[in-house]
């Protein structure tokens, strides 16, 4: 058992090592950067390129803090954190619009108290719409949680701005 362990561990830390290598999905395979810096009549110089699949539009642009009153977000390639004053969210995929800047996009709102959180008593997670428009500079975000009804916002963000946050107290 102890040594299926071991091996579970050095298998984990290989893939979390290849994972975080400095090669992107983009970028050509380290091997075929060394052949081609040796000679570029080699065979893996002459391979042809690969083909990649297409970007979502709004994406990488979009990447960044997002601020206004009573609300951060950060987003990120694959997904996006919102603090609120009183709450906490996600938003669980890449952060995506259409030719308009119009989003609408899957995530979780868990409401948050003052105090400590007790252990006994798991915090509350709703499931939640993301809603809106940008314009790349500006954002307006409507929070919808879809077991309640319940509606936030709308929400004024500008990228590049601090929130202004009161946290719960």
């Amino acid at each position: 058992m102890a040594k299926i362990r071991v091996l579970l561990a050095l298998a984990s830390a290989a893939l979390l090592s290849a994972a975080c290598s400095e090669t992107t999905p983009t970028s050509p395979a380290p091997e075929m950067n060394r052949a081609a810096s040796a000679s570029t009549t080699t065979a893996a110089a002459r391979m042809p390129p690969r083909a990649l699949a297409p970007r979502p539009s709004g994406g990488p642009g979009l990447v960044g803090t997002w601020g206004g009153d009573q609300l951060n977000l950060t987003i990120g390639m694959a997904s996006g954190v919102l603090e609120y004053d009183c709450a906490h969210g996600t938003i669980d995929a890449a952060f995506v619009t259409d030719a308009e800047g119009r989003f609408d996009l899957a995530g979780t709102l868990v409401p948050e108290s003052p105090g400590p959180i007790r252990d006994d008593k798991p915090p509350i997670v709703h499931p939640a719409r993301y809603s809106g428009s940008t314009d790349g500079t500006t954002m307006t975000l409507k929070v919808t949680l879809t077991d309640t009804g319940d509606v936030l916002g709308p929400y004024q963000l500008t990228r590049g701005r601090a929130a202004r946050l009161t946290k719960c107290l």
